[in-house]
């Protein structure tokens, strides 16, 4: 295919560096390989330079003009009809210079006739000019031009001189006057939106005079407070409503409780974290402004548009004349076309940069600013809090391009976010704004905008005398200030999508550089490049689009509902309920938001919100003196927004609660102030999390920067080149060094990983996490449900006999035990029936179902059950129940036996629990050892008391307190639980060990039982010491004992301090819950938290805490099963929920495989993503490393250039294959001892992108070195002199030019390849089928174009080919395909056999030399010996 015209402004640029590129170190084509002069050879056809006279009578003879009848010798040095003055423009003699250009002895000079082609016999190509000026003259006559003839600039006709030759200069490129059209049109548009500018800013500052002076004397927070600077703040204002239960205060704060945040045991910010560091700013359009905004918008588009046009004419795209509208309007010069692009471009960059910039300010400069309550739009201004994660103790270096970066991030106002919302107004005429998903509503007492919230009180009577609900009255009003029930999550379509993530900077920076590529006939690698980023961003918003619809589908729910209004019942929509309304609660109804159940039982499916597969039932608020407190006891009666209701049960009589044939509940929350509101608030606006590498990438950065100034220097060294060719090669030097597919290899690796979890049933909602798991240090893990089986299996009963007050022996078989404790295990639960499945506590469950009870499906009471078949007891009613709470650690029932009448009491809960509530007589005096010994064996030890309740009615007992029912009973025995563990975790933790990741319990079971599953998982290592810590409250000193003697030990210190062979201590530390919270209040779990294996009794606040403060020591993750966990889950670094259900709204990531194998496929995958993202990283550094290095600097130097096709196949396929192919590398099939680096500036990325450079310089420099060295090159070298420089495609028709492509191209190749190497945590490298069959083919394309014989391979890529007619001469077959002519003296690049075999094998060693440095120096013994000898510094602690 013919080469297109439409490259001829390359051409002209690249001219230039090869007309004036001097080889500094040498000359060329003077010696040979042995040091004698090169034989001077015959030049063929040369051109001669016109010759120019004043009078053209004094032409030689032969070139007297001589033209035919009816034409005329015009100035251009041709014969014409007629001598137009634009032929007479065109005169040779005039070296395209015009004007004040052109010298005035060179004004009368006209050309001879053309001089014929000349043949040097002995072509000096040191001396090119003067060997063709000796030529020439000869051949018309000219024996001695010493005098008589001189060069154009140095000499002029005149006594002596007869003839110039028009050697001429380089003409200095035109100026423009800046009067041209195409100015007055710029300066005309951007000077109007300049003074647009300039008028709207005047306007503003008048405008905003006032609220100046305001801002002066105050500030407005997000809670609305006016803060004034010389006083105190106001006081919160409070607004009293009336309804039919009396006076409530309905506080207007700005700062959301913390009990909002605790139904759900989760650690979510609430609010009042916002609106103390926050601000606000009030704005209202004008129409004058607005104007301004769309002249920005238009202007910026107008230089969109008019890039667009130049790249579009670069390609003859557009009419004009010659070349097209913009060579017109660079006045037809190429120069000043490239120039003018140039300043169309760096401008476009400012503009797009500087709105990238100001984009949290830009509309609100184009409002007028007013206070919060006057504007039409709030800016809320909040300081953006950072999570640093592995960030190391920073260098001096570090420090400093942190502190110019922190500097230049306030400057630019970067570390702050801008919302700007706009404000509404109710039906009542209150003014609000939402932001982040909530309501803030203005009032006019306190001046001040805020979330409200209702509170509704505390009390069980309280709460129950709010059963009758709202007046729509009070309804409205409330619903004005609280907002819809209704979270709305806002999700762009693709568009928006794309557009949102598009305009990061990276993004800006990708598509200004790959403009470059598309104007300067490069468009083939700007289309493979386009399209790598088009796909990488498609990646992250197809995952961020998939995130956000499943979480809209979560959090926005609307459907129709009972509610009791006006003392009758009404149907609404759930988005209408607001605080202090009464529901009913109906079988598969969704709740919308948390009420709290005052009369009825429910049971739910909280999995959807908790993970917890199995359903909770639900109990209603006695009418007592209790306080409802959602952490704690009133758990059990909360009901909770995003959980599902399976079943309901009326109660219609009641000991001590309301009865009503509806099961109702009171809406306590609703919106963002729910629990799952909080949740859903926080995905959706997370903090951000910054690992070491975002520090270090700084100093990359500014490091590659240097580096590409430097190269840009050392071009202008090497070539005597203009400026505008300079800046071109700037911008393409720094783009290949900061290469625009940094960015997408950096998440290539997350993505991948990511999808091969998911194939894995493993789920992720924060893929970045992904990035945080492979640098996990710590594992945190829940015991029941997590490392052991799901349900308990009941073991048996042990007994008291009452007669002796001792224990009876061990039994399995319940029918031995005593009647009082057959009943307790009917009758002491939770368990329901539904729709013939239990629903309950598990262990509730697996009690029932070893008491062969069942269900009364119609109780008459609270519940009733029947015993089991054959027992000499019948019906037992549950009169009261009271359900298991943490706090107290047991549960009560009174029940009613059918049969007797009597009313017995039975309590259930830890052993340790029930003895304290038990009287002292009916203990055992081994019952501590007997509990101990059951526990110490991995047994869950509850254990019943009962007494005999002195009440004549059962509607008597309503009146009594929980402490007086269960006061004075009397031990019946201990109840024996299995709780085996998981087939897998065994295996699972040895491998997380193995992995230098330590392995942590904390579960709320019995210490005794933890211990006993972590040494028979293996958490504990065999024949270690545990020593267990525990006190009675956190008021007391902890007490440490023995696990295995239960002997007291004072001084644990001997003990932590006993290292054993692999440097670690001997003995574990176990602490229970209070324990755990003596050591945090006296600041000791400091340095005990690390040597702490195992922490039991844990209520899920303290597992909260515990894991936040393994946090500060390292990367936490925490693995949970739902439920209590959930809150652990969420605050760790990484959370994992064990759930087939969507838990993934408490978790970052979430396995249906109910294993923990899946948190050692988490970390095995992440590590391997990490590692792949680096091992990218690496490539693409080495890659920018060889294509500025040796590449430009040869071409430069040479004056040489790669063809086009080698160009396109190094970006198009070497670079982008090679990448692609890294990223589809597996992980390991085991954990590494180490986690792979996350420092780019870290010892091993400096050794492997070091040592792979240093090499490849190091290889390129010697290459040619060799090639100095071989006969067959030296005196045929590269002159620009005897080539057509106009052809810049072909300026790689020469050895230099060859040596440097199959050099090169060798040195991507095995930069792509070496990477792959890192079996620690990644596949080993012949896994990666992908790269295999990639490298495979390149190696097999590269060494055919190297060592074959002229092929139409090499050919296409002008490698060992020359001139058809060339390549037949020197034996070679002759070509049957087109070949366009070589441009060298020579007509061929053929390296002879022998030598291409030495390149090849040269190639071969560079890449041995690469390989083995990267197998033995970064990742084989020369590191592992200097991580023995010189170890990092890293969480030491026993896995």
């Amino acid at each position: 295919m013919a080469r297109p015209l439409m490259l001829w402004a390359i051409a002209a640029a690249l001219c230039a560096q090869s007309v004036y590129g001097v080889q500094k170190w040498h000359d060329v084509n003077r010696y040979d390989a042995y040091g004698n002069e090169c034989k001077l050879r015959e030049v063929r056809d040369i051109v001669c330079k016109r010759l120019c006279v004043y009078d053209l009578a004094r032409c030689p003879e032969s070139l007297q003009p001589s033209c035919p009848d009816g034409e005329s010798f015009c100035a251009d040095g041709a014969c014409h009809a007629q001598c137009t003055d634009t032929i007479q423009s065109r005169n040779p003699c005039h070296c395209s210079r015009t004007g004040e250009q052109l010298p005035s002895a060179a004004r009368s000079l006209v050309p001879c006739m053309t001089v014929p082609n000349v043949t040097i016999n002995q072509f000096h190509p040191w001396e090119a000019n003067r060997d063709i000026r000796r030529a020439c003259g000869a051949k018309v006559g000219f024996v001695d031009q010493s005098k008589a003839v001189a060069v154009w600039g140095n000499g002029w006709p005149g006594d002596e001189v007869t003839a110039v030759w028009a050697e001429c200069p380089p003409p200095p490129n035109p100026k423009y006057t800046f009067r041209e059209s195409y100015w007055v049109a710029t300066f005309s548009v951007n000077g109007a939106l300049a003074l647009l500018l300039i008028l709207w800013s005047l306007n503003k500052r008048w405008a905003e005079r006032n609220i100046r002076k305001t801002s002066a004397v105050s500030t407005y927070t997000l809670n609305g407070t006016q803060t004034k600077r010389s006083g105190n703040p106001e006081t919160k204002g409070f607004v009293k409503i009336h309804d039919d239960f009396g006076s409530k205060a309905v506080k207007l704060t700005g700062e959301l409780r913390h009990g909002v945040n605790s139904a759900l045991d989760m650690d979510t910010p609430s609010a009042n974290s916002l609106s103390r560091d926050s601000k606000l700013r009030g704005y209202r359009n004008h129409a004058f402004g607005t104007l301004c905004a769309l002249s920005v918008a238009l202007v910026t588009m107008l230089w969109i548009c008019y890039l667009g046009v130049w790249t579009a004419d670069y390609y003859g795209a557009l009419p004009g004349s010659r070349y097209g509208v913009a060579f017109s309007l660079g006045l037809q010069n190429t120069h000043l076309m490239l120039a003018s692009f140039l300043i169309v471009w760096g401008l476009t960059f400012a503009i797009l940069l500087a709105l990238y910039i100001l984009k949290p300010h830009l509309r609100n400069f184009f409002r007028i600013r007013t206070l919060p309550a006057q504007g039409q739009y709030v800016c809320v201004v909040r300081p953006i809090r950072e999570i640093k994660l592995l960030v190391d103790k920073a260098s001096w270096v570090q420090r400093q391009v942190n502190l110019v970066t922190e500097r230049l991030v306030i400057i630019l106002s970067r570390h702050k976010d801008y919302t700007t919302c706009p404000i509404h107004q109710t039906s009542e005429g209150r003014i609000y704004f939402n932001y982040q998903c909530t309501r803030y509503v203005y009032d006019d007492q306190t001046q001040q905008y805020a979330p409200y919230e209702f509170d509704l009180g505390t009390s069980h009577r309280g709460l129950l005398a709010q059963a009758a609900g709202l007046s729509s009255k009070d309804a409205h009003y409330r619903q004005e200030l609280v907002g819809p029930n209704f979270i709305d999550v806002h999700t762009p379509g693709v568009f928006g999508a794309f557009a949102r993530e598009l305009v990061s900077f990276f993004y800006i920076y990708q598509c200004i550089f790959l403009w470059a590529f598309y104007f300067y006939a490069y468009y083939q690698i700007g289309l493979v490049d386009t399209g790598i980023i088009v796909i990488s961003a498609s990646i992250k918003v197809a995952l961020r689009m998939q995130s956000e619809r499943r979480l809209k589908r979560m959090a926005e729910h609307e459907e129709p509902v009972f509610v009791h209004r006006d003392g009758e019942w009404s149907q609404i929509s759930t988005k209408q309920l607001v605080p202090g309304d009464v529901i009913e609660v109906v079988s598969g109804a969704y709740m919308s938001c948390d009420c709290v159940l005052i009369s009825g039982n429910a049971i739910m499916d909280e999995s959807s919100l908790t993970g917890e597969p199995l359903s909770v039932r639900k109990f209603p608020l006695r009418m007592d003196n209790g306080h409802y407190n959602s952490m704690g006891s009133g758990k059990m009666s909360s009901l909770f927004a995003g959980t599902t209701v399976s079943q309901v049960m009326p109660v219609q009589k009641s000991a001590d609660g309301l009865e009503s044939p509806r099961v109702l509940a009171l809406v306590k929350s609703t919106g963002t102030m729910s629990e799952k509101g909080q949740l859903v608030r926080q995905i959706l606006f997370p903090s951000r999390i910054a690992f070491v590498f975002n520090e270090q990438m700084r100093i990359v950065v500014f490091i590659l920067v240097l580096y590409a100034i430097f190269v840009m220097v050392m071009a202008v060294f090497l070539y005597n080149g203009d400026a505008v060719s300079i800046v071109f090669y700037g911008i393409f030097a720094l783009s290949q060094l900061l290469s625009p597919l940094l960015p997408a290899a950096m998440v290539i690796g997350q993505s991948v990983a990511a999808s091969r979890l998911r194939r894995k049933q493993i789920f992720c909602i924060d893929p970045q996490r992904i990035m945080i798991a492979g640098k996990v240090q710590i594992f945190c893990f829940d015991k029941t449900g997590t490392l052991t089986k799901e349900g308990l299996e009941f073991h048996g009963a042990q007994v008291i006999d009452p007669a002796s007050g001792t224990f009876a022996a061990f039994t399995g078989d319940l029918a031995a035990t005593n009647a009082a404790f057959r009943q307790a295990m009917a009758s002491c639960h939770t368990v329901t029936d539904l729709n013939g499945q239990l629903i309950g506590n598990p262990v509730d469950i697996e009690q029932f179902r070893a008491s062969k009870a069942t269900v009364d499906p119609a109780p008459k009471y609270i519940d009733a059950v029947i015993a089991a078949s054959g027992s000499e007891k019948g019906k037992l009613h549950i009169v009261r129940r009271f359900e298991f709470v943490h706090s107290r650690a047991a549960m009560s029932v009174v029940v009613l036996d059918e049969a007797t009448g009597k009313l017995h009491v039975f309590v259930k809960g830890s052993f340790e629990r029930i003895k304290s509530v038990s009287r002292g007589r009916s203990v055992p005096r081994n019952y501590d050892s007997v509990c101990v010994n059951l526990a110490y064996d991995g047994c869950y030890v509850l254990a019943f008391a009962h007494k005999i309740l002195d009440v004549a009615s059962p509607e008597l007992v309503k009146d009594l307190s929980q402490d007086d029912i269960e006061a004075d009973c009397d031990l019946l025995g201990l109840l024996v639980f299995r709780n085996n563990l998981k087939p897998d975790t065994a295996t699972a933790i040895a491998e997380l060990k193995r992995g230098s990741t330590r392995t942590v319990m904390i579960t709320g079971d019995n210490a005794l039982t933890g211990v006993f599953i972590a040494r028979e998982c293996g958490m504990v290592p065999p024949r270690n010491r545990v020593l267990l810590g525990e006190c009675r409250s956190p008021t007391e000193e902890v007490r440490w004992v023995d696990v295995d003697t239960m002997l007291p030990v004072d001084d644990i210190e001997p003990y932590i301090s006993n290292v054993g062979f692999d440097g670690f201590p001997t003995t574990e530390l176990a602490v229970g819950g209070a324990a755990f919270e003596r050591l945090c209040e006296t600041g000791a779990i400091d340095s005990l938290l690390l040597k702490i294996r195992i922490f039991a009794r844990m209520k899920p606040m303290n597992k909260v805490k515990c894991v936040e403060t393994h946090m500060k020591y390292g990367i936490t993750a925490m693995c949970g099963d739902g439920g209590n966990d959930c809150g652990a889950l969420r605050a760790a670094h990484v959370g994992i929920a064990l759930s087939d259900a969507e838990a993934s709204v408490v978790s970052p990531f979430s396995s249906a495989d109910r294993s923990i194998n899946s948190c050692v496929e988490l970390l095995r995958e992440s590590r391997a993503g990490l590692a792949t993202s680096f091992a990218n990283f690496a490539a693409l550094i080495c890659y920018g490393q060889v294509m500025t290095g040796m590449v430009k600097m040869a071409s430069f130097y040479f004056a040489i250039s790669l063809t086009e096709n080698i160009w396109l196949l190094i970006d198009g396929v070497v670079a982008t294959g090679l990448m692609l192919s890294i990223s589809l590398s597996g992980p390991a099939k085991r954990l590494a001892k180490y986690r792979p680096t996350s420092r780019i500036l870290g010892p091993q990325m400096l050794a492997s992108v070091g040592g792979i450079v240093f090499l490849n310089w190091l290889f390129s420099a010697m290459a040619y070195v060799w090639l100095f060295q071989q006969d067959w090159f030296r005196c045929n070298e590269h002159a620009t002199a005897e080539v057509d420089v106009t052809k810049w495609w072909l300026l790689g028709d020469n050895y230099e030019s060859s040596i440097l492509s199959f050099v090169s191209m060798f040195q991507f190749i095995t930069n792509g390849f070496v990477v792959n190497y890192g079996y620690l945590y990644r596949a080993r490298w012949y896994k990666n089928y992908a790269l295999l069959f990639v490298w495979g083919f390149l190696m097999v394309f590269t060494s055919y174009m190297l060592l074959a014989d002229p092929n139409r391979i090499g050919c296409s890529f002008r490698l060992n080919c020359g001139t058809a007619s060339v390549i037949e001469s020197l034996g070679y077959k002759k070509p049957t395909w087109s070949i366009e002519a070589y441009n060298s003296h020579l007509g061929h690049n053929i390296i002879p056999l022998a030598s291409r075999y030495k390149l090849w094998g040269y190639c071969i060693g560079n890449m041995a030399a690469a390989n083995l440095w990267q197998l033995f120096v970064v990742n084989g013994p020369v590191r592992n010996m200097l991580r023995r000898k010189r170890p990092l510094e890293r969480l030491r602690v026993k896995m």
